[in-house]
């Protein structure tokens, strides 16, 4: 007995120490300070004023599936995302452009394939995390590449079951911060870029 009660006390701070942790019946993917805790690849379509950016989600910290098979693109990815965003201003630089938006991001546990030339089916699933969103866009016109940052705060959280495990991804209050890189297209053509990038945890 006191051998079975050792090893799961080490399964438990093994568990905890990967960045998950119990609470209510489920496994909180707590995404630590200055971890690296999700991993993205997206697309954009922008308008002068607004901007939706989705994709999926190519690593969660804590969790050993995020494809349900090969090959590991969007149309086996198990979480997707979607942001809506404002254009609240923008700021010219010599051949830098500055650009300031707001508005919310959604991941979303995906219930079919998704595919880039349909972004609403990265918004197929059901709603696991919902975070408000303040997004810094550095474009250099030069090249047409741009860096992101953004600070995203949890607003909303739904536990959702894999491989036979309720989870939770994050929970409400906490912030992580976003970096992109990507890479624009040409004016007028969808999509209007690509990006990949990644979040951390901010404590």
């Amino acid at each position: 007995m006191k051998k079975l009660l050792a090893l799961l006390a080490l399964v438990v701070i093994a568990l905890a120490s990967s960045g998950l942790a119990r609470s209510n019946g489920a496994w909180v993917i707590r995404m630590p300070g200055g971890r690296n805790v999700i991993e993205f690849v997206g697309q954009v379509n922008n308008t002068p004023t607004s901007s939706q950016q989705f994709g999926y989600l190519s690593r969660i910290e804590g969790l050993d599936a995020v494809f349900s098979s090969s090959p590991q693109n969007e149309t086996t990815a198990l979480f997707t995302f979607v942001t809506n965003a404002t254009t609240d201003r923008v700021i010219v630089n010599g051949p830098l452009k500055v650009i300031n938006r707001s508005g919310t991001t959604t991941i979303y546990f995906n219930s079919a394939p998704s595919n880039f030339s349909n972004p609403a089916s990265f918004s197929q699933g059901t709603a696991v995390q919902v975070s408000s969103y303040r997004q810094q866009v550095i474009l250099n016109t030069t090249t047409n590449s741009f860096v992101t940052v953004h600070m995203n705060e949890i607003t909303e959280t739904e536990p959702f079951t894999l491989n036979g495990h309720l989870y939770q991804l994050g929970y409400i209050g906490k912030s992580f911060r976003t970096a992109y890189s990507g890479q624009s297209n040409a004016p007028g053509v969808a999509p209007s870029g690509w990006f990949a990038g990644y979040a951390v945890g901010v404590d």
